[in-house]
């Protein structure tokens, strides 16, 4: 129970965070990554978890019928054309392959159990739909003590070993971003643009945040081991494209629970 609260506590900090004048100037860098990899979603319906409403913009260039914002709570203010829900990301009001692509921006640091989040975001994505994760880089040298001690961290290492094992295939490689705070040099620092320019040619995995791109394949695959067995996909009851407030909020109670791997390497 002190871990839940822990990580409830850490949504809230981290959204405060993002509201500070660091955190703005962070969530301004990822945006323009984080609106061309969006760019490339399709279909029906697109789910975005993460602390910040606002974010939800990255999407306004995205082919995709419906927006969908979850969180523990709402803050912020709220973005045209995006449903609003309150939700944990290890128990979404969604039906099984309902979503044609998940946006995490940030959602990991403060799920409860990252692995169940994972396995939950598994779930309501539909084969051949996409995942984007944006998350905190555990490795950097990034000096966001305070902030983390609150936080989940999973590094992208983990985070694909973990997307191997439940049926996706990634997009590119890892892409890393904001090596300044991780250098803790200022802008104005004559060797800044050097080294910043090196660093992003060469993509040394030391950057305070990584951005993750994978597509869900239909057979879940843990490297080394035979393919996992699914059941058949078959057609969500619950149709999300176009959902209410209301609608959302009627089936709130009666997420679906899939089969698939259960145990995943912890980070």
């Amino acid at each position: 129970m002190q871990r839940n609260g822990e990580r409830t506590a850490g949504f809230g900090a981290l959204a405060d965070w993002f509201a500070s004048e660091p955190g703005q100037d962070l969530l301004l860098r990822e945006t323009d990554l984080l609106r061309e990899r969006v760019r490339r979603f399709h279909g029906d319906c697109l789910l975005w978890l993460g602390p910040v409403t606002e974010a939800t913009g990255a999407t306004s260039r995205c082919m995709v019928k419906s927006r969908l914002f979850a969180a523990p709570s709402m803050r912020g203010a709220h973005c045209e054309n995006v449903v609003s829900l309150v939700a944990h990301t290890e128990s979404l009001p969604l039906a099984s392959n309902s979503v044609d692509g998940v946006v995490l921006h940030h959602a990991l640091e403060y799920a409860r159990d990252p692995r169940t989040a994972m396995r939950e975001v598994t779930r309501v994505i539909r084969p051949g739909g996409r995942l984007l994760v944006c998350c905190f880089n555990p490795l950097s040298l990034w000096a966001v003590s305070r902030l983390r001690r609150r936080m989940g961290t999973v590094s992208a290492f983990r985070l694909n070993e973990w997307l191997a094992v439940l049926g996706f295939v990634r997009e590119g490689r890892v892409h890393y971003l904001n090596y300044r705070a991780t250098l803790n040099l200022k802008l104005t620092h004559p060797r800044w643009r050097q080294l910043s320019g090196w660093l992003n040619r060469t993509q040394a995995p030391l950057g305070g945040v990584y951005l993750t791109l994978a597509t869900k394949e239909s057979l879940a695959r843990i490297p080394g081991s035979p393919t996992f067995a699914r059941t058949p996909e078959r057609t969500p009851p619950l149709a999300v494209p176009g959902a209410t407030r209301a609608a959302v909020a009627s089936h709130a109670g009666t997420v679906v629970r899939r089969g698939g791997p259960e145990t995943l390497a912890s980070s």
